[in-house]
């Protein structure tokens, strides 16, 4: 497929459709100790972009609606923008509420040091499109004492957590100077081939594998306020990792043969998050959880589609109590049926959910979170995990080096939202949850979760 930059016309795929508004941040953090460096280094950006805006044209447009009306969302179309994605240059060396890199380095590069109306161009909820200009990639250079931060930012409905990782590698490769491959070229520039297929009419159903996507009425509690939530960051380290999974390989059932460090790491948090809330809740309180998972391998497109192709698993077999008492190796087992061949459903699901997008008038009645998932009240989790996201291999061509650190900004989420960041090169991985400030102070004085994770803030 071949555009310029002014032709751009995509009306989004599959679940491009749903109203998930957002403008997901990332930020790598490299030491810079000669400032005077500057000018070449935003050369080496902007060449970058130019480069991967001719390739991939898309990447410098927007995200507009078109036809909306009541009961109807209306069509969600890239259209034209900018000669490049927006590059936003902000200088904080100056700035007192904005710590030297040596001191976040210092402090564990914790989410508190790196918010983001400080790091980040936007806000990660600030506006929908036809609301406000909803550009479809973009990042900032937050320049601090000996220090450099990339944030980037894609626009949700055109990509996942996966998609932008793909994207920040494409831009490496094109600050770089490296040729594109012919696999890169076609699914970058968003291969039809790559859309999720969809269901024919005889296998589409409203049934239990799309409860959680349909809308639920609006009750009294929904209109309450959500209660904000505090931000902490959590360090996994190699070695905590390795006792993990051999903790949950110990107590794994019978039917199941393998589970990931990811199902181990995943499962351990959301049991140690439900222990930490278990004083506040009835002990027959259901337990849900939402997984974030890369449908790709399951409904076959290339692993390289940088647009939104991640769904949720649901786990709510557990009461909170019964999550609590479980082996962890019980409710690794669970996660990882969830994805594993023979086992899984989600080339069904995630066909089921694109089909049921593509063929509802109003988008509002459906969603990743759309049913019985318990924002307000503080019981149910989400955890994303984009440990396998390479981001620490990245280095733009700047000659700064790879990344000491990559974060998620500190921002406005919700009670149960958690992150598993990427992997660090020694093996350690970062995990951001966002709980109520009791449940999280909880959290941190439970020897049981600390004795394997450590406390960043």
């Amino acid at each position: 497929m071949s555009r310029t930059r002014d032709d751009v016309n995509i009306i989004l795929d599959g679940y491009g459709q749903m109203l998930v508004t957002i403008f997901t941040q990332i930020s790598l953090c490299y030491p810079m100790t000669d400032k005077s460096r500057l000018p070449e280094l935003m050369k080496t950006l902007q060449r970058g972009l130019e480069r991967l805006t001719e390739s991939f044209p898309w990447l410098a447009g927007q995200v507009v609606c078109e036809g909306a009306a009541a009961n109807v969302a209306g069509v969600f179309i890239i259209k034209p923008l900018d000669k490049t994605p927006r590059l936003t240059v902000r200088d904080l060396t100056e700035e007192s509420t904005m710590s030297s890199l040596e001191d976040i380095r210092q402090a564990g590069y914790p989410m508190d040091r790196l918010d983001e109306d400080m790091v980040a161009p936007r806000r990660t909820s600030s506006g929908c499109p036809g609301e406000t200009t909803a550009e479809v990639f973009q990042l900032q250079v937050t320049i601090i004492e000996d220090g450099l931060i990339l944030t980037f930012l894609g626009q949700h409905q055109c990509m996942d957590g996966v998609g932008q990782g793909q994207v920040m590698h494409l831009l490496s490769k094109a600050c770089r100077g490296e040729a594109f491959t012919a696999d890169e070229l076609r699914s970058g520039n968003r291969d039809p081939a790559d859309a999720i297929p969809l269901l024919d009419e005889n296998n589409l159903t409203t049934g239990p594998e799309l409860r959680y996507n349909m809308a639920k009425p609006l009750s009294a509690s929904d209109a309450k306020p959500r209660a904000a939530g505090v931000w902490c960051h959590f360090s996994f380290p190699l070695d905590s990792l390795r006792t993990l999974k051999q903790t949950a390989e110990q107590a794994l059932p019978a039917t199941t043969q393998f589970i990931s460090t990811d199902d181990a790491l995943t499962a351990f948090v959301w049991q140690s998050i439900m222990r930490a809330r278990l004083p506040r809740l009835p002990e027959d309180s259901p337990a849900l959880l939402a997984r974030s998972a890369d449908i790709r391998k399951h409904v076959g497109i290339s692993a390289t589609h940088p647009g939104f192709a991640q769904c949720m698993t649901y786990h709510d077999q557990f009461t909170a109590q019964e999550l609590v008492d479980s082996p962890l190796g019980a409710i690794a087992a669970d996660l990882r049926a969830a994805l594993a061949p023979g086992t899984s459903t989600l080339a069904h699901d995630a066909r089921a959910l694109a089909t049921l997008v593509a063929r509802t008038p109003d988008k509002s009645a459906v969603s990743l979170l759309g049913g019985a998932f318990d924002m307000a009240g503080g019981r149910d989790v989400m955890i994303n995990s984009w440990a396998g996201q390479g981001a620490y291999g990245l280095d733009f061509g700047l000659g700064l080096g790879l990344p000491e650190a990559v974060r998620r900004p500190r921002f406005d989420g919700f009670q149960g939202l958690v992150y598993l960041l990427p992997k660090r090169p020694d093996g350690e991985v970062g995990v951001a949850v966002c709980l109520s400030g009791e449940d999280l102070q909880r959290l941190k004085d439970d020897g049981e979760f600390t004795r394997l994770a450590t406390v960043v803030g």
